[in-house]
């Protein structure tokens, strides 16, 4: 065996071992809310990868759930927006946060990637475009194979190489790779300090539409009570009317989901 093969050899092995063992990825994500607005919003990202699964979050989530992990249950406000888990069957479990209740929606990953020829040099890799058609999007993305890990940000998984890079032809959204860690704080992939209702699609979307016809239901029926106070500390009589224009009023402008085709058409 020639000595440039050998080495080539060498360096495969080495590189398919690093990159076999547990991962940190990090992402920014650039996305619009509402199609009526030119207002972005901005996020950091994180993508772990431990023993054959995935979790995506935001990196707000991953402290909040690190601090859990290990016992903590002081006053931390997470931040839920596209959490996601890839299993070990390559189904993606997707959390839902409506009103008190947490739902997880489980699914097969379905991507049918087209890989072009188009080759390109981005954040210091070689990468390689593909395009795909998820959900009423039209994605394009880009992936290298110097980095072997067949993973990428959200639910966007499958390509011979870690995804860079994606964006959707509307420019909507963006995510961008930041960074790669070797270590992270090792805990459940599932989301901690809720425990979750599992729904089917369609049973989502009713719960979505029951909150936005009524998202103060518990209050005003008397299950749940909860006293109001103006800015002296006074307690006053909240106006549920009042309260339901603005809540429906948010859900209207949050029109523009990463999976389009499942937006809820809101009355």
């Amino acid at each position: 065996m020639q000595l440039k093969t050998f080495l080539a050899i060498l360096l495969f092995s080495f590189i398919q071992n690093f990159y076999s063992q547990d991962m940190r990825i990090d992402y920014n994500l650039v996305y619009k809310q509402d199609t009526l607005s030119s207002e972005t919003i901005s996020k950091k990202m994180v993508l772990l990868v431990k023993d054959g699964e995935s979790r995506f979050c935001t990196e707000k989530q991953y402290q909040v759930d690190s601090l859990r992990s290990i016992g903590f249950y002081g006053f931390a406000v997470g931040d839920h927006v596209f959490d996601a888990v890839r299993d070990k069957q390559n189904r993606s479990s997707r959390y839902y946060y409506i009103s008190a209740d947490a739902y997880k929606l489980t699914e097969p990953i379905q991507l049918d990637w087209k890989i072009e020829k188009e080759v390109a040099k981005k954040y210091g890799y070689n990468c390689q475009k593909a395009t795909l058609n998820y959900k009423g999007r039209k994605w394009e993305a880009w992936f290298t194979q110097d980095i072997p890990l067949h993973e990428g940000p959200y639910v966007f998984k499958g390509l011979p190489g870690l995804i860079v890079e994606m964006e959707d032809k509307s420019h909507s959204y963006k995510f961008s790779f930041s960074g790669l860690k070797k270590s992270f704080h090792k805990m459940s992939f599932e989301s901690l300090g809720f425990k979750r209702v599992d729904v089917s699609m369609n049973n989502l979307k009713k719960v979505m539409l029951d909150y936005y016809n009524d998202p103060f239901r518990e209050m005003t029926s008397g299950n749940v009570k909860a006293k109001f106070k103006d800015e002296k500390g006074n307690e006053i009589e909240p106006n549920f009317r009042e309260m339901t224009k603005n809540v429906q009023t948010s859900l209207k402008k949050n029109n523009n989901p990463i999976e389009l085709s499942e937006a809820i058409k809101y009355p």
